[in-house]
């Protein structure tokens, strides 16, 4: 007996498993490409708070501080050598002025100089 050799075409079913099997893949991939990237599971998320917050705002006051006041003096220091002598002032009058002497009214014992407290007014 001699072999028989029976050939069977099946290039038409090969070809669409292939192809499905591809597609498979490459969804698969991108599935997992696209959770990783979109969801991240390994991040945490932190809400934002939207509740306002209490703000205080200083507002420098256009008033200028107060000039300090002096204290009082300290303990004075030691006193320090004598300096050069001066020139010579003027010379003194050799007897002093004699004071003036009021020049008289009528003795009536006013003190009021002649002239003040008379006159008609005006």
């Amino acid at each position: 007996m001699s072999p028989v050799i029976h050939e069977v075409d099946t290039t038409g079913e090969s070809t669409a498993w292939g192809t499905i099997v591809i597609v498979l893949v490459v969804l698969l991939v991108l599935l997992a490409v696209g959770y990783f990237a979109w969801y991240q599971p390994s991040q945490v998320v932190v809400p934002v708070d939207s509740t306002p917050h209490n703000t205080t705002v200083v507002v420098p006051d256009n008033n200028p501080a107060p000039a300090p006041v002096p204290g009082p003096a300290g303990t004075p220091g030691p006193a320090g050598p004598a300096g050069p002598a001066g020139p010579a002032g003027p010379a003194a009058p050799a007897q002093p002025a004699t004071p003036a002497t009021p020049s008289g009214g009528s003795g009536s014992g006013s003190a009021a100089p002649s002239g003040a407290g008379s006159g008609s007014g005006g």
